[in-house]
């Protein structure tokens, strides 16, 4: 029988002390992680998660205002052409090209 500390509340002892079992598996992806790329923001997001960067270590990266990244992944707004050049550069390919070519690109 279990007896309750002067405090009232149960003593902090595993209820197992002899098991040391420790259960591994990936961490499930976050809704956010684009399934389909309907946009260069979801290109952009794809890579910022698989990188666990914060939207704004990204604009950095780019060389733009974390909005802009905001707004690019939110679908809001799409790149303009000076900022290509940099969203290029942090994806490792041009997700304005073709499907199959991104894919051997990669």
């Amino acid at each position: 029988m279990l007896s309750a500390c002067s405090s009232g509340h149960l003593p902090l002892t595993p209820a197992l002390p002899f098991c040391d079992l420790r259960l591994k598996s990936p961490k499930p992806l976050d809704r956010a992680y684009p399934t389909e790329f309907r946009s260069i923001g979801d290109h952009v997001r794809k890579r910022r998660l698989d990188l666990g960067l914060l939207q704004r270590e990204v604009a950095l990266q780019i060389g733009v205002d974390k909005t802009t990244v905001f707004n690019w992944e939110a679908g809001t707004a799409a790149p303009n052409i000076r900022a290509i050049p940099g969203v290029v550069r942090f994806l490792g390919y041009d997700p304005r090209q073709s499907p199959e070519a991104t894919v051997s690109a990669r």
